[in-house]
């Protein structure tokens, strides 16, 4: 068959094939590798137009839009064949590799969602090690906290192959791209016959020094990481050895708030929501401030009205805050533009119960209703952020009971199933400074997920129903439920959810110091 295997050799070498049995034949005999050293690739298997492009056609590469962009390469083959056929043969590259690391059965563990290359170089150093070997490679941290890769930490930890993972920040270690947000793992397996006993841990490092730092280094077991992160199996980030004895012994205190393919995990009967519009897809059911004054519309606190009919305000997220629905608002910002930080409303304006914070859209109310239908009968919601910064930000956790209305996609809604006074013993839970801790050391990136949410150290419900040791006299609910409520129901938009809690008369007095009496009492309590 000289014509077939002609064809053969020419795409083994045009693709750089390489058979590492073949190859290594001897060392395979003897089970692998005694050393694996590398500092693989860190790219994603995709092929960018933009990036392609930008050095051939430029013109292509800057064009306005992603639409534009594919009608420009769309007329290539009679614009120019030449580049139209090297953009067809990037395109079969990319897509046969996308195949064979989903389909070749080579990475099963890591051939996962958007696939990036240093995973399936990371389970191939582990296929490949001897079984008294070691392998030594540095990769991006994500591979112990990335829901992409979990199936490979909890194989690496549950068989005790992983010996040690030590993260730095990259602060002067890498160039060539990498910003300093970037965190990189010094990652190290062991051989099959040669198991680590416990997996040695350091994250957050800034400089090599750390490493001699004992303190720095902290370890988990395979039982820890189930207790702390059951859902995921992925690895939790702590700073200390400290940060990490106070996490698990919180977690096996309270357990998670929600643990899956478990028929009692979810104690509090809870349902998610991303809010209740999409900021991109239903941007067509909004209004602003101008539209509907040139309409005819009425303004009437936050809301809107005309007729029978009614606007209610979209809430966003950076308009709440902890135990304050009126935390920003887009009064006396330019009407054409939408800040990322919004003005902080005055102790004057907070103090009058009058006072709505006004939003950047608004929207019908007949269609939050729809939204809401066979979800949520009451007049108000219960939400977080979901843009957040572990790093950065005071709070991490930043939930908020807000009137009912429109709200964004930012603004994720837990909608539970239990009596009112539950869910505000829920609520206070959410807002205490032992809770934030724990999720500092949780969140990675940018962003308060349901998968990271639901793995949050939160108390059962029956906690509250039982006396608490410095008022025996008291249940934890009847001792939480005033507090929480003078901190939440501070304005007149609240009063279906203070009526909900049995209350009828007026907002409560915004009083800073007896606020923040308040909230020290309720995060000691916690």
């Amino acid at each position: 068959f000289p014509t077939r295997r002609s064809s053969d050799l020419r795409i083994a070498e045009q693709y750089a094939l390489f058979h590492w049995e073949l190859a290594f034949p001897h060392v395979f005999e003897r089970g692998g590798f005694d050393v694996v050293l590398g500092n693989p690739p860190w790219e994603h298997i995709e092929l960018k137009e933009e990036e392609f492009f930008a050095m051939r056609d430029p013109s292509i590469a800057t064009a306005r839009n992603a639409s534009i962009r594919k009608k420009l390469i769309a007329s290539l083959p009679t614009t120019n064949p030449s580049l139209s056929a090297e953009w067809q043969f990037a395109k079969r590259a990319a897509q046969g590799e996308m195949h064979f690391a989903r389909g070749s059965g080579r990475f099963p563990l890591c051939a996962r969602g958007r696939i990036n290359t240093y995973p399936l170089f990371a389970e191939h150093n582990w296929r490949i090690l001897g079984p008294r070997g070691r392998a030594g490679f540095i990769i991006p941290s994500g591979i112990a906290t990335d829901d992409n890769t979990k199936e490979y930490f909890q194989a690496i930890t549950r068989t005790h192959a992983l010996w040690s993972m030590w993260e730095f920040e990259n602060e002067g270690f890498f160039t060539a791209g990498k910003g300093h947000m970037l965190r990189f793992a010094l990652t190290t397996l062991s051989g099959s016959d040669d198991p680590a006993g416990v997996a040695d841990f350091l994250f957050q490092g800034q400089a090599i020094s750390d490493v001699l730092d004992p303190e720095r280094h902290f370890t988990l077991t395979a039982d820890d990481i189930e207790a702390i992160n059951p859902n995921t199996g992925t690895c939790p980030i702590f700073k200390t050895k400290r940060d990490a004895s106070i996490a698990l012994a919180l977690y096996r205190r309270s357990g998670v708030l929600w643990r899956e393919n478990d028929p009692d995990g979810n104690p509090w009967g809870l349902r998610f929501m991303q809010g209740t519009f999409n900021m991109a897809s239903d941007s067509g059911l909004f209004r602003t401030q101008p539209e509907l004054i040139s309409a005819g519309w009425r303004l009437e606190g936050n809301r809107f009205v005309k007729d029978e009919e009614v606007m209610l305000p979209l809430y966003e997220a950076k308009m709440a805050y902890i135990y304050n629905h009126r935390s920003g608002t887009y009064k006396g910002t330019s009407p054409d533009k939408r800040p990322h930080r919004l003005p902080t409303p005055s102790e004057v304006q907070l103090a009058d119960p009058r006072f709505a914070p006004i939003p950047y859209y608004w929207v019908e109310e007949k269609e939050v209703a729809a939204k809401l239908n066979g979800m949520w009968d009451r007049d108000w919601l219960l939400g977080w952020r979901d843009v957040t910064d572990a790093r950065a930000s005071v709070r991490t956790v930043v939930a908020a009971i807000v009137p009912r209305s429109g709200t964004g996609d930012t603004f994720l809604l837990a909608i539970p199933s239990l009596e009112v006074r539950l869910v505000m013993c829920f609520y206070a839970n959410l807002c205490s400074i032992p809770l934030d801790y724990a999720a500092r050391q949780k969140v990675g990136g940018l962003h308060l997920k349901y998968n990271v949410f639901k793995q949050l150290p939160v108390l059962l419900p029956a906690t509250y129903k039982k006396s608490i040791s410095w008022d025996s006299m008291k249940k934890a609910s009847d001792w939480l439920f005033p507090r929480v409520l003078e901190l939440t129901y501070t304005a007149w938009d609240l009063q279906p959810f203070a009526e909900d809690c049995g209350d009828s008369g007026p907002p409560f007095i915004w009083d800073p110091v007896r606020r923040f009496q308040l909230q020290c009492e309720l995060d000691a309590a916690f």
